[in-house]
């Protein structure tokens, strides 16, 4: 997961065990738990395990993202 400055929160769905194909791999949920959008592709990704927002402010950030 990853909060953002706006205090939605990004979230990276692992959907193994049998629930592959069946839910979103990576989405935006608002603080009132509204789904802003959502990434799901089976074609491209079977699992995704983590995310990690580079473009975000955040206190945390030291000098420019990596890419």
């Amino acid at each position: 997961m990853h909060r953002l400055a706006n205090g939605n929160t990004v979230v990276a769905n692992w959907g193994g065990h049998g629930h592959i194909g069946k839910q979103p791999h990576l989405f935006e949920v608002t603080r009132d738990k509204k789904v802003v959008w959502q990434v799901f592709d089976n074609a491209l990704f079977k699992t995704i395990s983590s995310v990690q927002v580079l473009d975000a402010p955040s206190a945390a950030s030291r000098g420019a993202p990596l890419r």
